[in-house]
């Protein structure tokens, strides 16, 4: 999935003076901008999910792919394997020597990725982060694609748990990589609404599975064991939710201990048909995906300004000075998910 870093050096040596002639000129690097862009030439842009192979990132996949069908850009969707850092750092500086004129990206560390971030700017390259954001200072990337208000998120899973459980009780949150930028803006966002509103409900040291399900399922299950009285537990993402459902159905304790999080509805069907996940919060990963695209498109045309703006099929998008707003989060349960074939 990933090209060797031996291929990558090539095509940096070959970008560089040193490893020219002297009757050579090196190839400008790509403006990345609509306006320096000849014209008919067609948008070439990079779009790198946390990793692939996984429902969520797939769903967004569809949506890049249907935008850059219509737009007419050239896009490459891929991503590492596994939810490591440097392996996005890999394909970035990739990116960077075959010179894509955009590259997006969703990123498993702010921190880290952000150096590579920056070489894309420095070298002329439009960047825009997606799904979780980079440090916007030190990455130098112009706008993060949000697909709703992080206090929004944390607030609505926040809301369904202290209804379901009385407003008291032990909980638990189970979350994917202890790095994931958009992950702990959520639960930093829970935390908050906890303390602001639900006093008596206690948080419980955050289990981390690694975006693996099946660690997920017996992380809860253990801790299940080990706090009998567990009220509730969130599963945070698309791969921590289904197993921690799967760990709550095994332990015979559906419609004791509250489930809820975010995942597809599609992933978690099952679950909400039987009573184990009464109610989950999600947004539409394609139409994430499909806004990345558009505004991908309209950032390389100098064309993204503060306002309210249409994308395509998706109407009245709020952009911030630095942000692509998709929307509020939605509410799954048993009488609605049918509706949702992703």
């Amino acid at each position: 999935m990933i090209r060797r870093l031996p291929i990558i050096a090539l095509l940096l040596c070959a970008l560089v003076v040193g490893c020219t002639t002297g009757s050579e000129t090196p190839a400008p690097a790509p403006s990345g901008s609509g306006a320096d862009r000849p014209a008919g030439k067609r948008l070439k842009v990079g779009m790198l999910p946390k990793l692939v192979g996984i429902d969520y990132f797939n769903e967004c996949q569809k949506g890049a792919q249907e935008a850059a069908s219509e737009l007419g850009i050239d896009l490459t969707y891929d991503g590492p394997s596994t939810d490591k850092v440097e392996l996005q750092v890999q394909m970035i500086d990739e990116w960077i020597a075959l010179g894509y004129d955009a590259i997006a990206v969703s990123p498993n560390d702010p921190e880290v990725i952000a150096p590579a971030l920056k070489r894309a700017r420095d070298a002329g390259i439009v960047v825009l982060t997606w799904d979780a954001d980079a440090n916007p200072t030190s990455s130098g990337r112009q706008v993060f694609v949000n697909q709703c208000p992080v206090a929004d998120v944390g607030s609505r899973l926040v809301d369904l748990m202290a209804d379901a459980i009385g407003g008291k009780g032990k909980t638990v949150i189970v979350t994917g990589s202890a790095t994931s930028p958009n992950q702990n803006a959520w639960m930093q966002a829970m935390r908050a609404h906890l303390k602001e509103k639900y006093p008596q409900i206690e948080l419980l040291e955050t289990l981390v599975p690694d975006e693996n399900q099946n660690r997920a399922r017996q992380m809860t299950l253990d801790l299940l064991t080990a706090e009998p009285e567990l009220a509730g537990v969130w599963g945070i993402t698309s791969v921590a939710l289904p197993g921690v459902a799967e760990a709550v159905k095994q332990a015979g304790k559906t419609g004791k201990v509250f489930v809820t999080g975010l995942s597809l509805p599609s992933t978690v069907k099952g679950y909400v048909k039987d009573g184990t996940i009464p109610r989950f919060v999600l947004w539409s990963p394609k139409d994430l995906g499909y806004l990345t695209i558009h505004a991908a498109k309209a950032l390389a045309d100098q064309q993204l300004d503060p306002g309210t703006r249409d994308f395509g099929r998706l109407k009245e998008i709020r952009i911030t000075s630095d942000e692509v707003i998709l929307g509020p989060p939605f509410v799954f349960d048993a009488d609605n998910i049918d509706q949702f074939s992703f």
